[in-house]
Order: C-alpha cells, then structure tokens, then sequence
C-alpha cells in the first residue's frame, strides 16, 4: 500500500506503468520478465501495485477486467469455483 501511494503521487510515471505492463498475445506481462526471458503472468504485481494507485487518485480501477483479457478469464474461473464451493460441489483441477 505504500508504494501505491508514492506512485499515486507521481502521475506521468503511474500512466506510463499503465501503458507498459499489458498483456501479449499469450496473456503474460510485455514488461516483467526474470532473466531467462520468461514473463510473469498477467496481471503482473506491478499492474497491481499501478491500479491500486490510480484508484487512489480517485479514478476507480478497473473492477471486472473485459471478458476477453486473461485478467477477465482468471475473475470469471475465480467466482466460478467460489460459487461452486459455495454450493458444496467440487471441482477438480
């Protein structure tokens, strides 16, 4: 939460960290990679750490992602189970 507020208060960098880390073709983050050249998956911790902050600016962040992004496929598949095991089925993985 303290990082989002540093960022919050600085808001070409927080737009450019919202520009920058989107996701590819594969649904992966275009700008977080280890040093083997894998990407974090996305949304990565920084885009996070960047929503939070704009949210505190008072631009609310994006709270369901479209349905066609992987962050919309990871919500849809979360409330999927959360339903799921509110009604005493199970799924497997």
């Amino acid at each position: 939460m303290a990082l989002a507020n540093i960022l919050s208060e600085m808001p070409d960098l927080l737009e450019r960290t919202l520009r920058e880390h989107t996701p590819d073709s594969r649904g992966c983050c275009r700008e977080c990679r280890d040093a083997t050249g894998i990407s974090a998956a996305w949304p990565c911790v920084t885009r996070d750490l960047a929503e939070q902050a704009r949210s505190m600016n008072g631009a609310p962040a994006l709270e369901t992602p479209p349905a066609g992004t992987v962050a919309g496929r990871r919500r849809a598949r979360d409330l999927g189970s959360a339903s799921a095991a509110a009604n005493g089925r199970h799924r497997s993985p």
